[in-house]
């Protein structure tokens, strides 16, 4: 899966999980600009988590501040590319 791949479909998961205009919503927006709090934050990281079928350990989600820190996360934690 490539990282355009994994970003497009983490769109998908935060607009399913919080109402987000599209503008608002780019690699370097703050996740906390975009309007999600913690509690938000933690839907996301579950359905995440459900979709890709990893495990985010918390000190990784921790570490999450950005849309483009949520791919990276994503991506290192996907089984090697086929």
């Amino acid at each position: 899966m490539t990282r355009a791949e994994i970003e497009r479909k983490l769109l998908d998961i935060v607009k399913n999980e919080k109402d987000i205009p599209d503008d608002k919503l780019s690699p370097g927006t703050a996740l906390a600009d975009a309007g999600i709090d913690s509690l938000d934050a933690l839907s996301i990281l579950f359905a995440i988590e459900e979709q890709f079928h990893i495990s985010i350990p918390d000190d990784k989600a921790r570490g999450i501040k950005t849309f483009a820190d949520m791919v990276t996360a994503v991506e290192e934690l996907l089984p090697a590319r086929q």
